[in-house]
């Protein structure tokens, strides 16, 4: 038998670490993650920097808007069996589900080299920054799993969103937003 599923969705915040080693996995690696861009374009820094404002997501909390943006849920279901009455969960089911929002050279960008290294890196860095975000959870599902099956069949989905607001918690602990700590999308300097 199978209980009706959960699902909890939690917007990312969108800070960086503290004190977190570099990111192991890029976002395509970490299963269960969407990615989508948006197109920027220009023809210096700053132009693009126009263009990332224009154009870039909204974060899902200030509502103000941001270069990248990303997001989890995860989704949950048990199987148990009954047996002269009494409930025993036997299984459980999770889903993870993470979406990232990333912007990207559209067709009308055309920079110089130094500007598009700098542009590289800033778009590497953001992607880092989310990875270590979706990655942070996605490796954390078993928390939410031992919570479930430490629990019983008419408590599990308490046991669940508790779990889940945890998890959330600490990540937010983790990923503390620091303005210092934010990817910055830089001109090529001048001496080199």
């Amino acid at each position: 038998m199978h209980a009706p599923p959960t699902r909890f969705e939690v917007p990312q915040a969108p800070g960086r670490p503290q004190l977190l080693p570099a990111p192991s996995r890029k976002l395509s690696q970490i299963p269960g993650v969407t990615v989508t861009y948006y197109d920027v374009v220009g023809t210096d820094i700053p132009k693009l920097h126009i263009s990332l404002e224009k154009n870039g997501p909204r974060d899902p909390r200030t509502h103000k808007v941001t270069p990248a943006t990303s997001n989890w849920s995860i989704g949950s279901a048990v199987k148990y069996t009954k047996t002269g009455g009494q409930c025993t969960l036997t299984g459980v089911t999770l889903k993870f589900t993470g979406t990232a929002v990333l912007p990207r050279l559209g067709s009308g960008a055309s920079l110089a080299a130094p500007a598009l290294a700098n542009w590289n890196a800033y778009v590497a860095a953001l992607e880092d920054r989310h990875a270590e975000q979706l990655a942070f959870v996605h490796d954390r599902l078993g928390e939410v799993q031992g919570a479930i099956l430490h629990s019983d069949c008419d408590h599990w989905q308490k046991a669940a969103s508790a779990a889940i607001e945890r998890l959330s918690e600490e990540q937010a602990q983790a990923f503390r937003s620091d303005p210092k700590t934010q990817p910055k999308l830089l001109g090529p300097s001048k001496g080199g």
